[in-house]
């Protein structure tokens, strides 16, 4: 499945790149050569709400001795999963921007590291 380009308005961008996008590594787009990202606000919030509904689904399915409970809020979770990623807008990012967000990425992820050496 492909998605809409946000500069071109084609379909050139694959579920899998839009799902991998951000800022840092932005998605490209097979037809126009265009970066695209998600915001990381819905990557977050999908992920979170996915989070949410197997916790309440495992604990109902504690709570109630059924395993069924468990297994419906799995698919819900999937389901949820899958809508949200399609409705998910992409947003255009010039390559500088993208270049700059990658190296303050590692620039963060190199300081994070350094600091957990003396935890």
């Amino acid at each position: 499945m492909t998605h809409t380009c946000p500069r071109c308005n084609r379909p050139g961008i694959g579920a899998l790149a839009k799902r991998w996008s951000s800022r840092a590594a932005p998605a490209e787009c097979t037809v126009c050569g265009g970066l695209s990202h998600v915001l990381a606000s819905t990557d977050s919030g999908i992920w979170a709400a996915g989070v949410v509904i197997l916790l309440v689904s495992l604990i109902g399915a504690l709570g109630l001795h059924s395993a069924l409970f468990f297994a419906s809020g799995l698919v819900l979770a999937v389901a949820l999963n899958i809508w949200a990623w399609r409705r998910a807008k992409m947003y255009p990012i010039s390559a500088e921007a993208a270049s700059l967000a990658g190296k303050v990425h590692w620039t963060l992820a190199g300081i994070y590291a350094f600091l957990a050496l003396f935890q």
